[in-house]
C-alpha cells in the first residue's frame, strides 16, 4: 500500500476548509489507542473526522460512508481521550493548516480555561509512518499537554515528545521546492531521484506519473502544477490505487472519499485478520483439547479380565483356601489377597470390573461428546474464515464464550445457571430476488436465530448436505407466496457460495419447510434435524 503524502494532506485540508473554519467539537472518542473520532458541527451539518496514527496506515479523513469503518467505542476510554475531552470538547476550531513540506496537520482551537480566559490549544496530527503521533500542546507557550505516543530520550536522541516539554517540529528534510528551484537542476536529475530531491512527491506518486511516459519538459511542468495546486492528478493517483485493490469506486469525486475508500480497506482488512488469527488460536486450542479427550477415551483398559478372574475364582472356589497368594485356572494366573476368603477375592475382582465398566461408559460418552464438539467447532471455524465484517466476528466470539461456559459447566456437572439475558437480534444479511426476501445466516448464532425467531413454519430452509454451511431462509409470507424453482435455485447457489464446497464442481443442497426442522435438546447452537427434505445438485 501507499502512504499518505504531504500533497494529498494539503489538498484534503483545502477541500474541507469551509467546514473546518469555525467548526465546534461536540464529541471526542477513541476507537483504539491510535484511532480518534472527532464529532464536529458547522454550516448546519454534523461530520465525523477520523484520525489514525497506526504506523501501518496513518491517515486522516471525514467518514462519509459508515460501512467503511467499524465504529466500536471501548467501555474505558484511554487516558489521552480523557485529556482531549477535558480541553477540546465544546471548543471552536479557529484554524487548520498543513506545515509546509511536512505531513503534519495542525488544528488550532479557541477554548476558555478554568478562570474564563480565552486561550489557544493546538492538536498536531503527524502522519509520518512509524513516527506518526497526535500531540496536544498550548499554542501560546508551545508546552505539550499530552500525546498518543510518548518519545523519551531512550527512544530517540533526535526529538523527544512527552507532556511538560516544549513542542518542536521534526528535523527538516534536505530537499528542494520544485517551485523555487531551477529547471536545469531538474533536467540534470535522474527520474528515480525526484522523490529524494524534492518536497511533496512520494515515490509512489512519482512512479505513477512516470508511467505516463512524459518528456522531461512535460514532466517538469506536471510536477510544478501539482505543487502549485493541481489536485486532479492526485485524485487520479488514488483512484488508480483503489481500482488496483478491486474496491468499489466512491460516488463522490472528492479527495476525501478516495482517501477514505483506500485506507479504510486496509484498516478493516488488518482488523479482520488480527481478530481471525486470535479466534483461530482459541479454536486450535479447543480442537486439541477435544482430540485429547478422544485419544484418552480409547485407553479404556482391560476391565473384562477382572470379571473373568472373578468367575474363575467362583468356579474353582473349592480349590482355593484363605491365605493363598495366587491361583491358576484355564491358563490365567490370579493374584489373591491372603487375608480374604475366596468369595471376598471374587467380589473384589467383580468390584474392579464394575468400576472399569462404569469408567469405560463415561469415557465412551465423553468421546461421543468430543466428536460432536469437533463437528461444531469446524462449523465455527468455517464461520470465522468466511466472516467479512467485525460485527460477525463479535457474534462468533459471543458464541465461543457461551460454548466455553457450557462445556465447563457440563464437565463440572453443576446444576442451575445464570438467568439468560434478553436476546437482541443479530445482524442478519438480507437479500432480495424476484420479489422474494432471503435471509442469510453467517454463523451459528445467526443460524439459530433464523430458525427460532426469524422465520415462519411455511418458510423454506436450505442447507448444504453433510457439511457446514450458512442457513438460508426464503420468506413465503407463511405459505401464501409459493417459492418458484428460480428462487430455489438462487437460494441453493447462495448456500454453495457460503460453504466449504464453494470451489467444488458439484454440491448437494437440501431444502425443506421450516416446520420440519427440530433442534434436539442439549445440542450446539445452529444444530437441527430435519425431515421431508428434497435435494438440489448445483
Amino acid at each position: 500500500m501507499f502512504n499518505l503524502d504531504s500533497l494529498s494532506l494539503k489538498y484534503l485540508i483545502e477541500e474541507n476548509k469551509d467546514f473546518f473554519n469555525g467548526a465546534v467539537v461536540q464529541k471526542i472518542q477513541m476507537l483504539s489507542k491510535r484511532e480518534i473520532l472527532l464529532s464536529m458541527r458547522n454550516l448546519g451539518e454534523n461530520r465525523k473526522l477520523y484520525i489514525n496514527v497506526d504506523p501501518k496506515f496513518p491517515h486522516i479523513n471525514f467518514i462519509s460512508n459508515k460501512d467503511n469503518y467499524f465504529i466500536k467505542i471501548p467501555k474505558e476510554p484511554p487516558m489521552f481521550c480523557m485529556l482531549l475531552r477535558k480541553h477540546l470538547e465544546g471548543a471552536k476550531l479557529s484554524r487548520v493548516s498543513v506545515v509546509e513540506y511536512e505531513r503534519i496537520i495542525e488544528f488550532y482551537f479557541d477554548i476558555y480555561d478554568e478562570i474564563g480566559s480565552l486561550t489557544s490549544m493546538c492538536m498536531s496530527v503527524e502522519i509520518m509512518g512509524k513516527h506518526s503521533n497526535i500531540i496536544l500542546y498550548n499554542a501560546q507557550n508551545k508546552v505539550i499537554t499530552g500525546c498518543v505516543h510518548n518519545i523519551s530520550p531512550e527512544k530517540s536522541s533526535i526529538r523527544e515528545v512527552w507532556g511538560g516539554i516544549k513542542y518542536i517540529y521534526p528535523p527538516k528534510q534536505e530537499k528542494s521546492d520544485i517551485l523555487r528551484g531551477s529547471a536545469s537542476d531538474f533536467y540534470n536529475l535522474d527520474e528515480d531521484k525526484i522523490s529524494e530531491k524534492y518536497y511533496y512527491f512520494s515515490k509512489g506518486l512519482v512512479d505513477f506519473i512516470l508511467k505516463k511516459n512524459l518528456s522531461k519538459i512535460e514532466l517538469y511542468s506536471v510536477l510544478q502544477n501539482l505543487a502549485a495546486g493541481d489536485v486532479s492528478l492526485i485524485k487520479e493517483f488514488w483512484l488508480e490505487n483503489i481500482k488496483k485493490e478491486g474496491l468499489n469506486i466512491p460516488n463522490s469525486s472528492r479527495l476525501n472519499g478516495l482517501i477514505e475508500t483506500y485506507f479504510s480497506y486496509f484498516v478493516m482488512k488488518d482488523l479482520m485478520q488480527t481478530r481471525k488469527n486470535r479466534l483461530q488460536k482459541v479454536l486450535d486450542k479447543e480442537f486439541k483439547r477435544q482430540n485429547d479427550i478422544i485419544l484418552n477415551s480409547n485407553k479404556k483398559g482391560n476391565y473384562l479380565s477382572h470379571k473373568e478372574k472373578g468367575d474363575l475364582i467362583l468356579a474353582n472356589i473349592y480349590k482355593i483356601q484363605k491365605g493363598d497368594k495366587k491361583f491358576e485356572a484355564s491358563g490365567v494366573e490370579i493374584i489373591l489377597d491372603e487375608d480374604k476368603t475366596p468369595s471376598q477375592n471374587a467380589q473384589a475382582y467383580f468390584a474392579l470390573y464394575n468400576k472399569g465398566k462404569k469408567a469405560a461408559e463415561i469415557l465412551e460418552k465423553r468421546k461421543i461428546e468430543a466428536q460432536n464438539n469437533i463437528e461444531y467447532l469446524n462449523e465455527i471455524l468455517f464461520s470465522v474464515e468466511n466472516a467479512d465484517r467485525p460485527d460477525i466476528l463479535d457474534e462468533i466470539e459471543e458464541e465461543l464464550s457461551e460454548y466455553s461456559e457450557n462445556t465447563q459447566r457440563h464437565s463440572l456437572q453443576t446444576a442451575g445457571g445464570k438467568a439468560k439475558k434478553k436476546e437482541a437480534g443479530p445482524n442478519i444479511k438480507t437479500l432480495d430476488f424476484k420479489g422474494f426476501t432471503l435471509y442469510l445466516g453467517r454463523n451459528n448464532k445467526q443460524n439459530d436465530y433464523l430458525i427460532r425467531k426469524g422465520s415462519n413454519p411455511e418458510d423454506i430452509w436450505l442447507h448444504a448436505k453433510d457439511c457446514p454451511s450458512s442457513h438460508i431462509i426464503i420468506k413465503t409470507e407463511n405459505g401464501r407466496k409459493p417459492v418458484t424453482d428460480e428462487v430455489l435455485l438462487y437460494g441453493a447457489k447462495l448456500v454453495k457460495e457460503n460453504s466449504p464446497m464453494k470451489n467444488t464442481g458439484k454440491a448437494s443442497i437440501i431444502y425443506t419447510k421450516r416446520k420440519y426442522l427440530k433442534r434436539p435438546p442439549e445440542t450446539h447452537l445452529g444444530y437441527v434435524t430435519y425431515r421431508e427434505e428434497r435435494e438440489i445438485v448445483i
